[in-house]
């Protein structure tokens, strides 16, 4: 490893340790970078990446809503609705990462920035921040897309109680090939069916409640 890429994963243990933080910052998405960074790791072996690819994901997962430490509580932490301008913040949150990451110039680096500013991009062109479409969205942020969505519709939001896992799988593949890349979807479907409770191995025992708020 050459020496910029030794600094620069060094600096990245840090930014991750950053990104976990935020867990404890937003009380409604209590661990859900490590909960959305498992399954995104599950999707890429299933896909057949290989191990540096499958790491890219893995990190990349865990820091996808890095820029959410420059958005205020009062928006994470709203029990209800956003309004239009809420909203707008709370989507600065891909370029606030992206910035975050920009000064670790490094190879090890650059697929995660990747992930971290694409993550809700739609393979339809509609998602944000750039109207990326299809294979021009980073593979790791299409993975990173299906995991996240899952894991917010399981485990529920203030103002929406958590779907089950079959109805979280029927909305994926309702929006499959607008929002979601069509083969991780399926990947995703394959990977449930063969590998048993995903809550229980992407949470594993902690799970914010899903209860009516």
């Amino acid at each position: 490893m050459q020496k910029g890429d030794r600094e620069a994963t060094s600096l990245l243990k840090t930014v991750t340790a950053l990104a976990l933080a935020l867990d404890v910052k937003d009380h409604y998405t209590r661990c859900h970078s490590e909960a959305v960074s498992r399954l995104a790791t599950q999707i890429a072996r299933q896909l057949g990446l290989s191990d540096t690819q499958v790491e890219e994901v893995r990190l990349g997962s865990i820091l996808h809503d890095i820029g959410k430490l420059g958005v205020p509580n009062s928006v994470l932490n709203k029990p209800s609705l956003l309004t239009p301008d809420e909203y707008d913040l709370m989507k600065s949150h891909t370029l606030l990462g992206d910035k975050i990451l920009e000064p670790l110039k490094s190879e090890v680096v650059e697929g995660i920035r990747g992930i971290v500013r694409s993550h809700h991009e739609m393979v339809d062109g509609t998602g944000y921040p750039d109207g990326l479409k299809g294979e021009n969205i980073p593979l790791g942020a299409r993975i990173v897309a299906v995991a996240e969505s899952f894991d917010n519709m399981v485990s529920g939001l203030p103002y929406r109680r958590g779907r089950s896992v079959e109805e979280a799988v029927a909305e994926l593949r309702r929006c499959s090939g607008t929002q979601f890349d069509p083969k991780i979807v399926e990947a995703f479907v394959r990977l449930l069916e063969t590998s048993g409770d995903p809550l229980r191995w992407s949470r594993t025992d902690i799970l914010p409640s899903t209860e009516p708020r």
